[in-house]
């Protein structure tokens, strides 16, 4: 994080012979002289590569500046070796914001100069280096900023309008902005001129863009993920929709905000290479493109929905809950774990993909003894000592399995309900059956010998689950549907 530099110019005696003489040579760098009517600045502008700027912009602005309202104090251009100086500075706080003839890097300082009663002062004034400007976004809806309203950085030459265009947006961007942190703005209202002073922490690093509070984003369902559901015509076929979102923002705690006012909490998606992957859950879901406001949101829940989320798991990663459960319920609104995996075919006979940790019963995904399918099995944990339970083992009880390594990549979900067991393949459902064997909680779950991509376990609506109308229909097509927004 960048620090303020603050240059603090107190009447400091000095000895005057060797003060005197560095005023008097060329190399004024660094010099500070009280004269008659104030104190006089004198320092050198560089670049990111150390070499003096030319024709430079140097502004003395007060520590206070609002651009939109205020004009510099003073202003000069660096020399051919980079140097400035400014003189008849009366005691205050200021800042200094420099930047070169293209407009395209800058660099800031503050500093305070104190009533000096002494007749001669000298402090080192540290160079300043350029860096490449900064930049900001930020959305309209995160102060209730409109047409008119313009929004100022305090202390520096920073402000911004908002117009015609911002207003379609939904964002005010404001360009040029000195590398530095700043904890101060200004709102000020187009008609009325009313102002408000806010704080912030703004940390703006050369060269990047900070987003703060609002970015506007898009999420479209498209016509065929409904097509399973259209055909049901029920009421909440899709409710409670796990979508992917992909976002680059600094916001902390990010979330979406409705067009309707509904705040939808973001989970952000593990040992994501570029820290830019989300789920969401859609409250309610229709066909079309619907826009969403990225806002910070200390209070949005996470969702219950989504229990864990991963880019890749890894090979003998052990997965447990969120920080809800630890253990992962089957009951409730039951449990589904999804991946994508590449099929190439095992070379090994009933090798594991995944396996539940240890418990009175066991499920596992593992290869078929031909190493051509992915069988769900379920297990027993058996014991022929029945009073202490020791040196226990497990049998396999059931079986259920699909064609998956065929060399083609592909979707494979799973999803347990009490006893009830939902296999989906690319979005198609292969397996909908009874198990003998009721699952309500296991410790957590293990990756077998293979990475597995996009690992999601999560739940779903209690009206998605088996009723009397629809039996598991609304399920089968909220699976599709999923499927077709995880391509």
């Amino acid at each position: 994080m960048m620090q303020f530099k603050t240059l603090k110019f107190a009447g400091i005696a000095a000895l005057a012979t060797t003060l005197f003489t560095a005023c008097s040579e060329e190399n004024h760098a660094g010099v500070l002289t009280e004269t008659e009517s104030g104190t006089t600045i004198a320092s050198l502008v560089k670049d990111e590569n150390g070499k003096p700027v030319a024709s430079a912009k140097v502004n003395l602005i007060s520590a206070t500046h609002i651009a939109a309202r205020m004009a510099p104090i003073k202003t000069t251009t660096t020399d051919e070796e980079g140097k400035y100086t400014i003189d008849s500075i009366s005691a205050g706080e200021y800042a200094l914001q420099i930047s070169n003839t293209e407009h395209t890097q800058s660099a800031y300082q503050t500093l305070t100069i104190e009533e000096n009663n002494t007749d001669l002062q000298t402090l080192t004034i540290p160079e300043a280096k350029l860096e490449k400007n900064a930049s900001l976004e930020l959305g309209l809806n995160t102060y209730d900023l409109g047409k008119g309203d313009t929004l100022c950085i305090t202390g520096t030459l920073n402000c911004a309008s908002v117009g015609d265009n911002d207003v379609n947006t939904g964002i005010v961007t404001i360009r040029d902005i000195p590398p530095m942190e700043f904890t101060k703005i200004m709102l000020i209202k187009g008609a009325s001129h009313d102002t408000t002073t806010r704080n912030v922490k703004w940390d703006f690093v050369p060269g990047e863009k900070l987003e703060v509070g609002s970015t506007i984003i898009s999420i479209t369902i498209p016509d065929d993920a409904l097509e399973a559901a259209k055909q049901l015509n029920a009421p909440q076929a899709l409710d409670s929709l796990i979508v992917p979102v992909t976002l680059s923002t600094r916001a902390k705690n990010p979330a979406l905000l409705s067009s309707k006012g509904d705040t939808l909490p973001l989970y952000k998606v593990e040992n994501d290479k570029n820290s830019s992957r989300y789920l969401t859950v859609l409250p309610s879901v229709k066909a079309g493109t619907d826009k969403f406001t990225v806002i910070s949101s200390d209070s949005a829940i996470s969702s219950k929905f989504i229990t864990k989320a991963f880019a890749e798991a890894e090979k003998g990663k052990v997965i447990k809950g969120n920080e809800y459960h630890d253990a992962f319920s089957f009951g409730g609104n039951g449990m589904g774990i999804s991946f994508w995996i590449d099929g190439a075919q095992s070379k090994t006979a009933q090798d594991t993909i995944l396996r539940s940790l240890d418990n009175d019963r066991v499920f596992a995904l593992e290869t078929s003894k031909d190493t051509k399918m992915i069988c769900a099995n379920i297990y027993l944990r058996e014991s022929k000592d029945t009073v202490n339970f020791s040196d226990y083992f497990y049998t396999r009880k059931e079986s259920y399995c699909h064609d998956v390594l065929d060399g083609n990549r592909h979707h494979y979900l799973i999803f347990i309900y009490n006893n009830h067991i939902i296999v989906s393949l690319d979005g198609s459902i292969v397996n909908d059956t009874d198990t003998k064997f009721a699952f309500s909680t296991i410790p957590g779950i293990a990756v077998g010998s293979r990475n597995l991509e996009d690992l999601t376990v999560f739940s779903v609506g209690s009206f998605l689950i088996k009723n009397p109308d629809y039996g598991w229909e609304r399920l089968h097509a909220w699976f599709s549907a999923y499927y077709i927004m995880q391509k």
